[in-house]
């Protein structure tokens, strides 16, 4: 399975400012679907700190 992900304005823009932070912390630039990983890593790993929909939408 396959999934492509388009982002535009400041969705995008926070996009390339968390992969360039990534950028400077691994020393190399990371792919997108690297970047996406590692998001999805640390979302699966911090319970406590995981992203959630609600708070999201305040």
């Amino acid at each position: 399975m396959t999934s492509h992900i388009k982002l535009y304005g400041s969705k995008s823009d926070r996009f390339e400012e968390i992969k360039h932070s990534m950028e400077q912390q691994l020393g190399y630039e990371p792919s997108n679907p690297e970047v996406v990983g590692l998001i999805m890593a640390a979302y699966e790993t911090e319970e406590t700190n995981a992203l959630r929909v609600d708070n999201a939408l305040r």
